[in-house]
């Protein structure tokens, strides 16, 4: 994953489609702060699917309410196979 220079903090969870119902693993870390980055590897049965990663700006979120958004983003992105290999 990309380094970054704030501290950041690593989720690992699993995300299943609810149209499809196929199952995908994820890895995200994300920084803290105004402007959050944040950087995702998503895998389908340990085969890298994508790495999507992005810039949050004007982030008013912090602790458990930046995790929550965080985990909800990757899976939006997940449900609409955004960067995802199929």
């Amino acid at each position: 994953m990309t380094a970054m220079a704030e501290k950041t903090t690593a989720i690992k969870d699993e995300y299943t489609r609810k149209v499809s119902g196929e199952t995908f693993q994820y890895e995200v870390e994300y920084s803290s702060g105004e402007t959050v980055a944040w950087s995702a590897r998503v895998y389908q049965d340990g085969i890298l699917k994508g790495e999507p990663n992005g810039t949050i700006i004007d982030n008013a979120f912090t602790g458990e309410a930046l995790k929550v958004y965080i985990v909800s983003y990757m899976e939006g992105i997940i449900e609409r196979g955004l960067g995802i290999a199929e």
